[in-house]
């Protein structure tokens, strides 16, 4: 089986948090499957920003990225965080590789067009329309774990900021994974109530966000899984990645845990 993991919020900040995790990603590959991890870096992202004085600003759980935020994003996602994951893989003995969607032209993108036709300019933001897997799987038949920062370059030879959600959703598609799995700050996707939802199709997806349940950053991740869904990922989770072995749990124990995307 190959699986891609969306590390992101918290799971990036706290170190032991991070170094549990990756923990149970070498589990999974000592289990036998192939394992790529996307990640993102918000909490990063934000703290340069303000030690730069550059102001950030959001539009419906999307970073709008202007120019010299662009040159922010690139150096904390492709640099400081990424490396920081690599340097845990390391510590636990295991081979990682970090890389961007630039990397062997891995994954191209295109600039980011609402699909609700709203005209908006997000700046540099993007999403990937096509890639060329063939240096991820190079890593993976050589037993790397390949460490993927949610940057692409579009056709214009210029970088854009993906969102980690969506990054992980076109790791899946294109590098044919049979399961996608969303580490989040949150236990799961939540109803009005913040109870979890167990099960969510997309038309109860659709539902919760017309009725505002579902919102800000929220938004893009179920965005994710309805492209996923459709390109044939046959199992999404959105699981929290402060539940005790959550990984191992729904990857090698098949158990119900947070919310499953069906």
């Amino acid at each position: 089986m190959r699986v891609v993991v969306k590390l992101g919020g918290s799971l990036l900040t706290d170190l032991e948090l991070l170094h549990r995790m990756v923990a149970q990603l070498a589990a999974v590959q000592d289990a036998g499957h192939e394992v790529i991890a996307v990640h993102g870096g918000g909490m990063q992202i934000k703290e340069t920003l303000e030690r730069l004085a550059i102001p950030s600003r959001f539009h419906h759980g999307l970073r709008v990225t202007d120019a010299p935020t662009m040159r922010v994003v690139q150096m904390v996602l492709a640099g400081w965080v990424n490396k920081e994951i690599v340097a845990s893989f390391q510590q636990l003995g295991r081979k990682a590789v970090g890389l961007c969607g630039g990397d062997g032209g891995s994954f191209v993108a295109r600039k980011f067009q609402p699909s609700d036709g709203e005209p908006f300019d997000y700046g540099y933001v993007g999403e990937v329309f096509q890639s060329d897997p063939k240096l991820v799987q190079l890593l993976l038949s050589e037993g790397y774990f390949p460490v993927i920062a949610c940057t692409a370059m579009g056709s214009d030879g210029a970088y854009y900021n993906i969102n980690a959600d969506e990054m992980a959703a076109a790791a899946a598609i294109f590098c044919r994974a049979e399961r996608l799995v969303f580490l989040t700050d949150v236990p799961g996707v939540l109803d009005g109530q913040r109870a979890v939802i167990p099960q969510l199709n997309c038309h109860q997806i659709t539902e919760l966000r017309s009725a505002g349940v579902i919102s800000e950053g929220m938004l893009p991740k179920t965005r994710a899984c309805e492209r996923a869904l459709a390109e044939g990922i046959q199992a999404i989770h959105v699981v929290g990645g402060k539940e005790p072995d959550c990984l191992s749990r729904v990857l090698l124990k098949n158990e119900a845990l947070g919310t499953e995307i069906v």
